[in-house]
């Protein structure tokens, strides 16, 4: 891990607006590289970190885009899925209780934010909860021999026996 995968001071970071921007393989991410197909490893994630403040309350505004190779569920073969996301994050000091789920404000998740943040987890979550439970092409067909394989029923063999000899 790098030096500018890390807020030290997350707290001061949003106080003064601090912006961190950087690149990350795919593949170097643990969790995600699981999902990945192999050609995927090697592709870049492009995430941007931004501190504000509003009020009393500090935010880090979390940008990441990447194109991820997955695998297709009918076919096998290889999709792309393009992730373009943005999320606010209330920063919420570590043993203080998050705010309610039940908030009227919806645009921002609170986490819980100590010294040495790791913003390549934050990255990767993101990415994870971008990703499709079931990854397919928008106009996957099968090839023919599937088609016709799944169109037989396997119940025609016992349709058979049933009949009089």
């Amino acid at each position: 891990m790098s030096a500018d995968s890390f807020i030290a001071e997350p707290f001061e970071f949003a106080r003064r607006g601090g912006v961190l921007e950087a690149e990350v393989l795919a593949g170097s991410l643990v969790r995600l590289a699981d999902q990945l197909r192999p050609t995927g490893a090697e592709l870049a994630v492009k995430y941007r970190v931004s501190g504000e403040r509003i009020g009393d309350k500090e935010f880090l505004v979390l940008q990441v885009r990447a194109e991820i190779v997955l695998g297709c569920q009918r076919c096998l073969g290889d999709v792309t899925f393009p992730v373009e996301s943005r999320i606010r994050l209330l920063l919420v000091r570590e043993g203080d209780a998050l705010p309610d789920e039940d908030l009227a404000e919806d645009d921002f998740d609170p986490i819980h934010a100590n010294r040495n943040l790791d913003v390549l987890a934050l990255v990767e979550d993101e990415l994870l909860l971008s990703l499709p439970f079931s990854p397919m092409h928008e106009d996957c067909s099968m090839s023919s021999g599937e088609q016709r394989q799944h169109s037989v029923s396997p119940f025609a063999v016992l349709g058979k026996l049933k009949r009089p000899v």
